[in-house]
């Protein structure tokens, strides 16, 4: 499971979740496209892109037959990379569990600190 710092597998947690999320849910994006629905830069998306498929989490279908057209590819999960986005969703899960219980605690505090407040004056 993940600690609070990044993990090494995963330099970028958010924006890998992210790009896998989008991936598993649609496998004719292009970078372009990926670039604007993660709402990060094209270069970003190509990079996170590249070192996924290094790390065998994503792999690269090319359909374009025609040579004299631009090569199309598709980039497809892998089971690792289902797996990764698995533990990523676990990953941040956990971490909204663990800031909405901070924040209902502190919103407990507010709430008795007023109260305690309202009395001092009514009394």
């Amino acid at each position: 499971m993940f600690e609070q710092n990044d993990h090494p597998q995963f330099p970028e947690k958010e924006e890998t979740y992210s790009l896998l999320s989008e991936l598993h849910n649609s496998t004719s994006c292009t970078q372009r496209d990926l670039s604007l629905k993660l709402n990060v830069s094209l270069g970003k998306v190509n990079y996170l892109i590249k070192e996924l498929i290094k790390r065998g989490l994503v792999s690269v279908n090319s359909f374009s037959k025609n040579p004299n057209k631009l090569k199309k590819v598709r980039y497809v999960l892998t089971k690792k990379g289902f797996n990764a986005r698995v533990e990523l969703t676990q990953y941040y899960f956990k971490k909204k569990e663990e800031e909405y219980n901070r924040m209902k605690e502190e919103w407990e505090r507010l709430s008795k600190s007023v109260e305690n407040t309202k009395e001092k004056k009514n009394a």
